[in-house]
């Protein structure tokens, strides 16, 4: 059965997504590896406003076996902020980078770039990945989304899922930064 529109209906309206910040944080093999990465990744996303610096990762080996030891990590911020839905298309794209870039051994296809996309907002770190959790929200064909870090109380606080490297000093510092820099945009606007 098919219900009238009644006469007064107004139609629900949606807020605009606000714009956020777009990082990538890699985790790489070598210097080189990463500035081929890099130099892909801002083709694809436009420059990059501003790096992390590098340091040292190794989580207990988590990424050994596919790219070996002695691995490095660095997360960038680009330029111009995103809307939030890109997030999808975004994971896919930085995928096709890692694929680029990858080498083949015993016919068997080996990231030497891992790239984690993510969305860094005043109020949030999200991050993307292609990995199925109870506390990860579906966001496209097996593609999946999970808030890392909450901003509360001057700080970007870890959840029970975050990553131990998400909540170090080196990177807390860089996001809080990004931070600053999204509230200056946000009241020039």
């Amino acid at each position: 059965m098919v219900h009238p529109v009644p006469t007064n209906y107004m139609p629900i309206s949606l807020e605009p997504s606000v714009p956020v910040a777009f990082i990538c944080a890699l985790t790489v093999d070598g210097e080189s590896i990463y500035q081929r990465a890099l130099s892909e990744l801002v083709t694809r996303f436009g420059p990059v406003g501003a790096e992390s610096g590098g340091y040292s990762f190794d989580v207990a080996g988590y990424y050994a076996k596919e790219m070996g030891a002695g691995l490095s990590k660095n997360i960038i911020c680009f330029e111009e902020l995103v809307d939030p839905a890109a997030l999808a298309q975004h994971k896919l794209d930085a995928m096709n980078v890692e694929r680029s870039l990858a080498r083949t051994r015993d016919g068997q296809l080996l990231r030497r770039v891992n790239i984690d996309p993510g969305l860094l907002s005043i109020e949030s770190l999200v991050l993307a990945t292609s990995k199925r959790a109870g506390h990860r929200i579906c966001i496209g064909p097996s593609l999946y989304a999970e808030t890392t870090l909450l901003y509360q109380k001057g700080k970007y606080r870890p959840l029970p899922w975050t990553y131990l490297d998400y909540q170090g000093e080196l990177v807390q510092q860089f996001l809080l930064g990004r931070r600053r820099w999204l509230k200056a945009l946000r009241k020039n606007a």
